[in-house]
């Protein structure tokens, strides 16, 4: 982990002020890390630039647990990102009741046709995986706790 001074000397970390160096961001509880992994797999859905900064965003505004944030967001990478953006382009398209169009590699579609609907799948799976995210860290987090009282009841 960074120290606190290298972090405060990032450039693009200076946008979030002081407030990302709290003690809270950087532990974690049922809560917090319930609400990175949510985040962390909101922003990785999103067809933009720079998904860390986004979740930091979410996560500080969400009272987050920020290393984790930062973490799920490499759910979106280079091996996962096409068939990611490509699911949710076909999600966007069924949604919005458009033709899909053929893909190329060459740039010859319209960005316009291309974007509204790879925005609408994509926000729309941000949300589900994010909801579904926060909830499956919840119930896990309650049956380890289950099992480790049960276990401290034998």
């Amino acid at each position: 982990m960074p120290s606190q001074a290298t972090l405060r000397e990032h450039k693009l970390l200076r946008l979030f002020g002081e407030r990302w160096l709290d003690p809270d961001y950087w532990s974690y509880n049922r809560r917090s890390v319930a609400i990175a992994i949510a985040c962390g797999l909101f922003a990785a859905w999103l067809p933009l630039p720079l998904h860390s900064l986004i979740a930091i965003g979410l996560a500080l505004l969400l009272r987050g647990y920020l290393p984790l944030a930062i973490a799920m967001v490499w759910v979106n990478n280079p091996l996962t990102i096409a068939p990611m953006f490509y699911v949710a382009y076909q999600l966007g398209v069924r949604l919005l009741g458009q033709p899909a169009l053929e893909f190329s590699y060459s740039l010859e579609h319209d960005f316009a046709s291309i974007i509204w609907p790879l925005l609408t799948g994509a926000l729309l799976l941000g949300l589900a995986s994010s909801l579904l995210g926060w909830l499956l860290t919840h119930l896990y987090w309650r049956c380890k706790i289950q099992r480790a009282w049960k276990a401290r009841q034998r």
